[in-house]
């Protein structure tokens, strides 16, 4: 049975999958309350499907963007986990994971992280014939990714009505969003992709695995100038 976390955002989740899907499912808003809260609604999750913490034998994690702090105790929990059990752990990126939930759609999937600033880390996947990445994570103000959308596209993730408001206002049409449920970003499907590498036995190196910061590298102010 595979475990997958979730802590890339302010939205924590959980999941439990086997070899037939999801088991069980835990998504909650838990602000900056990670490390308290992790460990009580796993150990929840699995009372209600009657497992316990030895019926785990494979570990997942999201990898951000997202919040420094989050992704640092997901992580950290993953990790002391699978080196107490002796288990596989597998990375899985947040924005992929957001973005494979809403295959089969012809459109290009944009799914939205905010990283605060009015900026967002998204990068565009195919999800009609098969699911791919199509360019790398960037960090991005809506206007910009506006700019650079010439036809519809449809944007998941973080949605808040202000976030929705930009997109319809720079795009108009052409944002296809989803209905607001249907907004909320669910570990299962962090979980089904992982399980998909578990299955190919393809596990990340605990000692190298880190997570995926998109920090706006600081530029010198207009006129600044070096004191000689």
């Amino acid at each position: 049975m595979l475990l997958a976390i979730d802590t890339a955002t302010a939205l924590t989740g959980l999941a439990l999958y086997g070899p037939q899907g999801p088991l069980a499912e835990s998504i909650w808003e838990s602000g900056r309350n990670h490390t308290a809260q992790l460990l009580p609604q796993i150990d929840t999750l699995l009372r209600y499907i009657g497992a316990s913490p030895g019926d785990i034998t494979v570990l997942a994690v999201s990898l951000g963007p997202g919040s420094w702090s989050g992704l640092r105790v997901g992580l950290s929990l993953a990790k002391g986990m699978a080196l107490a059990g002796n288990l596989p752990l597998i990375g899985i990126s947040t924005l992929e994971a957001l973005a494979y939930q809403y295959v089969p759609t012809p459109l290009l999937v944009y799914p939205l992280i905010r990283l605060g600033r009015e900026r967002y880390a998204t990068a565009p996947f195919a999800a009609h014939e098969r699911f791919e990445r199509l360019a790398p994570d960037r960090n991005l103000t809506l206007s910009e990714l506006c700019a650079e959308v010439d036809k519809p596209a449809f944007f998941c993730g973080d949605l808040d009505p202000a976030t929705v408001a930009s997109l319809q206002r720079g795009l108009g049409d052409r944002a296809v969003l989803p209905s607001p449920a249907a907004r909320l970003r669910r570990p299962a499907f962090l979980a089904e992709l992982a399980w998909q590498r578990h299955i190919a036995q393809r596990y990340d190196d605990l000692a190298t695995l880190e997570p995926i910061y998109l920090g706006e590298p600081v530029r010198p102010q207009v006129g600044s100038h070096r004191a000689e």
